[in-house]
């Protein structure tokens, strides 16, 4: 089989995915680019450099990959840009929208598509690449879909392929334990505030809720949005456990600021037969 080109068709999945987590990005598909304060445009293009770059050092080969939580397509536009054939799948069918949207805009061809990462099978063909970036794996809260995710990814690589994927740096967030982000605000018009605050379940839990309070200035005064998921903290150590237990080799980890990155991302291979 080879990998999906842009052209490929492709069909939503059928198996009933975590309903708080699609509500919460179908919710933000809208705005989940105040994330990066005004500079979305420019994340794209510097996250699409540094993977591109970890993809280089590992399988300077590889053109085909598969970014299976691309949102509104933030990493899966960028490499698409940087010349490789992209497949971009997303729980949320309004961040797809928006993706596709968006890699319209930004002159990117790529093609788009609804799935859950626990069941890739829908997806067509293998890839030489499958990542999966921005903190999505967390969204799983039991060991045991992590697993079926990993699983999922791995049946998706071709021998020998690459898999990449970023979380938060829950090692340390663990131990500071932050109960908020700092607030962004943007001069608009309109002028817009993005503020982000954790409820940690118990200050012993590795759970927690994010709320994301988007105001937004009107002539009649301010709105406010809001939207919220959960979130299980992973470190490295029980991470790396599973994606070894899912079969890959070559576990490794790469500080945010030794790639360029904006988060810590694990790289790991699939069995070369």
């Amino acid at each position: 089989m080879t990998g999906a080109t842009p052209s490929d068709p492709m069909e939503p999945i059928s198996a009933s995915p975590s309903s708080s987590v699609v509500e919460f990005y179908d919710g933000l598909a809208a705005d989940y680019d105040l994330v990066y304060g005004n500079h979305w445009d420019d994340a794209v293009a510097g996250q699409g450099a540094a993977l591109d770059s970890l993809i280089k050092r590992a399988r300077p080969d590889a053109r085909d990959v598969l970014d299976c939580s691309c949102g509104i397509g933030t990493q899966a536009i960028g490499l698409a840009l940087r010349g490789y054939r992209v497949h971009g799948t997303d729980i949320s069918e309004r961040s797809i929208k928006r993706a596709r949207a968006e890699a319209r805009r930004l002159g990117a061809d790529l093609a788009f598509g609804v799935a859950d990462f626990r069941h890739l099978d829908c997806v067509p063909g293998d890839f030489d690449v499958v990542i999966s970036c921005d903190n999505a794996i967390p969204h799983l809260l039991d060991d045991a879909d992590i697993a079926q995710a990993l699983r999922a990814m791995r049946a998706k690589l071709r021998p020998g392929g690459l898999l990449i994927i970023s979380i938060r740096d829950y090692d340390k967030a663990l131990i500071e334990r932050p109960a908020t982000a700092p607030p962004l605000l943007l001069a608009g018009p309109p002028r817009r505030l993005f503020v982000r605050v954790h409820d940690w379940d118990a200050p012993d839990s590795p759970l927690y809720t994010v709320r994301f309070f988007i105001l937004t200035e009107t002539p009649a005064g301010w709105t406010l949005a809001q939207h919220a998921t959960r979130y299980r903290a992973i470190t490295t150590a029980p991470l790396s456990r599973a994606v070894h237990e899912a079969g890959f080799g070559d576990v490794t980890w790469h500080g945010a600021d030794s790639v360029g990155f904006f988060q810590p991302v694990m790289t790991a291979t699939s069995p070369d037969a």
